[in-house]
């Protein structure tokens, strides 16, 4: 009974990658690489059972057999060529105008051609996935490309190249892996310098087209000198990628959000997505009992949906560390896009959770206010993360207006709950002050609110003039209560009495004040005590000192000294003889 074997499978670009980047051309070691080339080769000889015999009398060789199934096989292939594509490089290296030695290069490339053509043949001869073909034809059409441009015969040169690219290119965008798409983009970026070269050299870069070689290939596509051979390689393609459809038929292929399309190219990345919209729609998110069930259900496929697009994330960054191309960038900010996609739905789906939590507490007797501010807590803390969400805030200003009204918003909420909890400890001046604040933010709610164009049709968070209005009349209600409630237990008679009173004491005929101040009043009645004439004892007032003096100047006058002053005077003789009379 005969079982049907699988096809055979062969990623020529990521063996061929592997095996480079591995083995010394990270530092352009082509001696390394082919000597690690040349004992693969034996290596899968002897695996395989294709050593020759050692006999020098015979040259005999052992052939493959009928029906391969061993993917190895293609290695031998694939090393055989690397081998020779490797010694010409090594050759090339030199850059010596030793006629010997580019005469060698040419020689090596055509053993590497005649190897590359020889595996292709053997694809087509087996069974081999036809991806696999097509992807051994784009590699044996860049080795005829490189040996056309050693020989520098550039138009054959130039249409095995624009061949290879269009394969690679087609390949690029409908690979599901990163590290896929970006060997790919790297094999295009080999090619490209190539592509320009030989259009100089052909005189092909006098258009405006001289720089993007995107429209120089699809300029030469429509050409005569390579328009049969790229026909029939865009039939075979185009076969590849009806395939493909109906692999992705069930699962998203691209992201429509804030005016942003993005295209998922993991497998695994998009049926994550539509499951967790699908969950999205079909749940009824609603008032009902059952709401905060449906909710974690929500929550847990978003949930999902963000550790895969973490994990794709995650290996495009290794893919781009090992293999870096033009449009890697690309790639990895498409990712990043998704993944803020995601992670603002699982954000946005748990705020419209507390919010509905917060609801049915409210309708609660028995649930605690504090259980209110730690579930607003919660809502505040998802909408800093929703803004510090990659890409979002430099790209989309409209999200960043949406954020900035949902925070003021949730902040009056919030104080509202706080001012619930105050009250409830009959500290009413501090409920009373953060009703106050409340207000205050749903007031700067309604300024943005008017300053704007209005929330997406994509937002899943949205505030309306509407809820506005509701909250800002509940808070007032709310104050008034409060304010109404302490008066009514602190205030009553006892006040309206004692204000009474304090406006019985009020009196324009003071006895207090001293006549010599009121001279321009006249007294209404006339009392029989001693009027109050001055003050006494007298009100200490602040009096003006006298102030400081500081003889600057005496110090820079100059007195004559005593002992000089004494010496210069004359002296008679009745003084010299007693003693006194010279003072």
């Amino acid at each position: 009974m005969d079982v049907d074997t699988p096809a055979i499978k062969l990623d020529v670009l990521e063996l061929v990658n592997d095996s480079r980047m591995t083995y010394g051309l990270r530092h352009q070691d082509f001696q390394r690489y082919r000597k690690h080339c040349t004992h693969r080769v034996q290596r899968l000889r002897q695996i395989l059972h294709l050593t020759k015999p050692n006999n020098k009398k015979t040259n005999q060789q052992k052939e493959l057999p009928e029906k391969i199934t061993d993917a190895r096989y293609l290695h031998l292939f694939v090393f055989e060529v690397e081998r020779a594509w490797a010694y010409a490089m090594d050759l090339n290296q030199e850059l010596s105008a030793d006629s010997r030695k580019r005469h060698h290069t040419r020689k090596k490339l055509k053993r590497a051609t005649h190897h590359a053509e020889a595996l292709y043949q053997l694809c087509e001869q087996q069974d081999v996935e036809d991806r696999s073909k097509l992807e051994v034809k784009a590699y044996a059409a860049a080795m005829r490309g490189h040996l056309y441009f050693e020989l520098q015969q550039w138009q054959n040169a130039l249409n095995q190249f624009v061949a290879a690219r269009t394969i690679y290119e087609h390949f690029a965008s409908l690979s599901t892996t990163t590290q896929h798409e970006a060997l790919c983009y790297s094999a295009i970026d080999d090619i490209d310098p190539s592509i320009r070269i030989c259009a100089y050299n052909l005189r092909l870069n006098e258009t405006s087209m001289a720089n993007n070689v995107d429209e120089l290939v699809k300029s030469l596509k429509k050409s005569d000198a390579a328009g049969e051979n790229i026909t029939s390689l865009e039939q075979q393609l185009s076969k590849i990628s009806e395939q493909g459809a109906q692999s992705h038929a069930e699962s998203l292929s691209e992201v429509n959000w804030r005016s942003r399309q993005a295209t998922i190219k993991s497998d695994k990345v998009a049926k994550g997505i539509s499951k967790a919209q699908e969950t999205t729609k079909s749940t009824q998110l609603d008032g009902t009992d059952d709401a905060a069930i449906s909710f974690d259900r929500v929550l847990a496929s978003w949930a999902d949906a963000e550790k895969l697009v973490k994990k794709a994330l995650k290996e495009d960054k290794e893919a781009t560390a090992k293999v870096a191309s033009s449009k890697s960038a690309k790639s990895t900010e498409e990712l990043q896009f998704i993944q803020s996609y995601v992670s603002y739905n699982l954000y946005a789906h748990s705020i419209q959770r507390n919010v509905q939590l917060v609801t049915q507490g409210d309708n609660n007797t028995q649930r605690k206010p504090q259980e209110n501010v730690r579930l607003h807590d919660d809502i505040l803390k998802h909408l800093e993360s929703i803004r510090e969400l990659l890409t979002l805030e430099e790209q989309d200003g409209q999200l960043d207006w949406e954020l900035n009204v949902l925070t003021h918003y949730y902040r009056a909420c919030r104080c509202l709950h706080v001012a619930e909890s105050y009250a409830s400890l009959n500290r009413i001046p501090e409920a009373v002050a953060l009703y106050r604040l409340a207000q205050t933010y749903i007031a700067q709610a309604k300024q943005l609110l008017h300053q704007g164009e209005g929330f997406a049709n994509d937002s899943v968070l949205t505030v309306s003039e509407n809820d506005l209005v509701t909250l800002e009349q509940a808070l007032r209600n709310k104050a008034w209560k409060t304010q109404a409630s302490w008066y009514l237990k602190h205030g009553g008679s006892t006040a309206e009495h004692d204000l009474q009173a304090q406006m019985e004491q009020l009196n324009l005929d003071d006895m207090k004040i001293p006549l010599l101040e009121q001279l321009d009043v006249y007294p209404s009645t006339l009392s029989a005590e001693a009027p109050n004439l001055v003050e006494f004892p007298p009100r200490i007032e602040p009096a003006v000192g006298k102030p400081f003096f500081f003889d600057l100047a005496a110090n820079h006058i100059q007195y004559p000294d005593a002992l000089s002053e004494h010496s210069d005077k004359p002296s008679g003789l009745f003084s010299k003889f007693f003693g006194f009379g010279g003072k």
